[in-house]
């Protein structure tokens, strides 16, 4: 499957940023973050990395916006920065996912930030890019909702086969060259009806994280490829909502 040339352009990323959208109440202890036309085409719900708000994240949210969408950049893990401490303690980490970061652990915030943006906002199509950790409920929340028109997943973490075998709408797969071959689990997701709206790149010259909160974006090369996969995500987005 190649990729289209014909590709709309982003707004390139940069290495010191101030987000221009604003945070609104979903309820009493759930921000989240807005940015975008109100009348846009489409609607993204954005899922960001274990490292939560962060410029770089605030930035792709933005540049979403720019490209024609309405982001929700909704705080599911209410900012927790106790997460760096956890890095390199493989069981701590692994603990505090299975608790916190389950599916199971946020799917009624999912479902509060869904109906907001559908039924408050009033958007219809809607995608789901994620990150890192976002990517990996990118997955898991099209598994259990076909509301969602596709799934944008960007060095995603902790994905299984059977994510591939239980999602409900197209998937745009963005690997870095530290996350597994996804070739045979990529084809199963391909078999489903929607397989023709799939997309697989490998970024096998970045590490994980590039896209997201762990990058620097001082590195022309790093910041060139961060806006390559946003690009990339914005054409798929399209490419499917006049498909």
């Amino acid at each position: 499957m190649s990729f289209n040339t014909k590709r709309c352009n982003t707004q390139p990323v940069k290495a010191e940023y101030t987000p221009t959208g604003e945070t609104f109440k979903l309820k009493d202890d759930l921000d989240c973050y807005s940015v975008g036309d109100s009348n846009a085409k489409a609607a993204i719900l954005f899922m960001y990395d274990i490292f939560c708000l962060h410029p770089n994240t605030y930035q792709c949210c933005d540049i979403l916006a720019k490209s024609g969408f309405r982001v929700f950049m909704p705080d599911y893990l209410r900012n927790d920065q106790s997460i760096p401490e956890l890095l390199g303690q493989q069981e701590k980490l692994m603990e505090y996912f299975t608790k916190k970061e389950t599916y199971e652990a946020i799917k009624d915030d999912v479902k509060i930030a869904k109906d907001h943006i559908k039924n408050v906002e009033g958007f219809d199509n809607v995608f789901i890019a994620g990150f890192c950790w976002g990517g990996k409920m990118g997955m898991a929340i099209p598994a259990h909702d076909s509301f969602y028109k596709a799934s944008a997943l960007v060095h995603p973490s902790l994905l299984e086969p059977s994510d591939f075998e239980n999602v409900q709408c197209p998937i745009i797969l963005l690997p870095s060259k530290h996350e597994r071959d996804f070739t045979e689990d990529f084809a199963v997701t391909c078999a489903k009806p929607f397989g023709n709206l799939c997309y697989q790149q490998r970024f096998d010259d970045m590490d994980h994280g590039w896209c997201a909160s762990r990058s620097d974006w001082s590195d022309p090369l790093i910041a060139s490829r961060a806006n390559e996969a946003l690009t990339i995500i914005v054409t798929n987005f399209n490419k499917i909502l006049n498909a």
